[in-house]
């Protein structure tokens, strides 16, 4: 089977997250970074993080696991500094006019689908974040560093 990446493009609808294009056009929301992991081999719950930044300043990160209830998870606040180095990574990255990380397959551990929205502009990709190459490998080292919280592994619960 071709690899489509279609699961982790589900992702966010099946732990009943609103639309990422809902969420950036949502009263006050200035935009929106989303990062959805998807652990091939299921030893950890699959995620979905989303920074959003309101035009007031505030930046709040929310961050759903598969199999944990939404009303329980909690809204982190970020300090700015930290997006804005995020973002000048992503920039630089040139983030906005890349495609997905070539030759992509189901072999992977895990994949991101990274994807930021304003208004009604989104744009994503997704890389291998265990085996990145040039400039994916500058994406992955900034959301490690920067937004550790967002990728916290969580393992589903031993039988």
């Amino acid at each position: 089977m071709p690899f489509d990446g279609s699961d982790i493009y589900q992702l966010a609808s099946r732990l009943s997250l609103p639309s990422l294009e809902r969420a950036a056009r949502a009263a006050g929301v200035m935009s929106v970074l989303e990062i959805s992991a998807y652990y091939v081999e299921r030893r950890v719950r699959h995620s979905v993080a989303r920074v959003i930044e309101y035009q007031l300043g505030e930046i709040e990160l929310h961050v759903a696991y598969e199999g944990v209830r939404l009303e329980t998870i909690p809204r982190i606040a970020l300090e700015a500094s930290r997006i804005e180095k995020l973002n000048a990574v992503l920039l630089a990255a040139k983030f906005q006019s890349l495609s997905d990380q070539p030759d992509l397959s189901y072999d992977e551990r895990c994949l991101w689908l990274i994807q930021g929205a304003a208004g009604a502009h989104i744009h994503g990709i997704m890389v291998a974040p265990d085996r990145p190459v040039l400039p994916y490998a500058t994406i992955v080292n900034a959301i490690d560093q920067y937004l550790p919280e967002a990728i916290r592994e969580v393992p589903l619960r031993s039988a």
